[in-house]
């Protein structure tokens, strides 16, 4: 009777199959080629279960959640937001089961720009405050902007992506909440700055630019209105629309 042990032409075994067998038991007797068929499909569907089983990880009732610092792979840029992170395609799957609303409360505007506006939210399981960009779908820097949220997510002085939803027009990022308001309204209320102040935000602000160039993003917006502060008087920087991601 023949045997897998003798490789029958075109067939082989998965390597995931393989070492769930000991080598005595590695030659399966008696196997016709539809009962082999048969365990193929069936360590081909085990595979693919890990491998959505990893994905799943990063999604918490249908949201993104984002990944560590530095996680996301270094792909050229411009290929589209569902493309280059697997963890946001799997989340707006859900998300489009599953609306902002249903976790977050959404209040008054707090910002606006050219691509979307920003509104305050409050979470319904804890009432902590986050604010909530909104940003319409169908441009290429709409989507690279989610994705190099995601890319960069983590650094203290970047604002922190919390979560991704999106229903057929927008994307809703929400955010960290940066009580202190805009450096440049910081400024303006305090007219004239020290040098030793001065110094402080330049220092922080350098260390962030080395990161995101590190991590192969140019900002290319940088000023005192993209320039958030909390509420110890942090810095951290925001509105990533026009950045882009530098291919090797």
């Amino acid at each position: 009777m023949e045997t897998l042990g003798k490789k029958r032409k075109g067939l082989e075994m998965l390597p995931s199959c393989r070492r769930s067998f000991s080598p005595i038991t590695v030659v399966w007797p008696h196997l016709s080629l539809e009962d082999y068929s048969r365990q193929k499909r069936k360590c081909k569907e085990d595979e693919v279960l890990k491998v959505a089983v990893a994905s799943v990880t990063r999604v918490v009732k249908g949201i993104a959640i984002a990944p560590p610092c530095g996680s996301a792979s270094l792909e050229p840029p411009n290929r589209g937001l569902k493309r280059k992170i697997g963890c946001i395609e799997a989340a707006t799957q859900f998300g489009r089961k599953k609306k902002i609303e249903q976790d977050y409360d959404l209040g008054a505007t707090i910002g606006s720009g050219k691509f979307g506006s920003v509104v305050l939210c409050r979470s319904k399981v804890n009432g902590e405050e986050f604010a909530c960009k909104t940003l319409r779908k169908g441009e290429d820097l709409v989507h690279q902007e989610v994705e190099i949220m995601q890319h960069l997510s983590g650094h203290p002085g970047i604002v922190t992506l919390k979560a991704v939803y999106e229903d057929l027009k927008s994307f809703f990022l929400v955010m960290e909440l940066c009580s202190g308001g805009r450096l440049l309204d910081q400024m303006a209320k305090e007219r004239r700055y020290s040098e030793y102040h001065a110094a402080n935000i330049l220092k922080e602000l350098v260390l962030v630019i080395k990161y995101c160039h590190d991590m192969r993003v140019v900002h290319r917006d940088i000023k005192p209105e993209n320039i958030l502060l909390t509420a110890t008087g942090q810095m951290k920087l925001a509105d990533f629309g026009l950045a882009v991601r530098m291919s090797n």
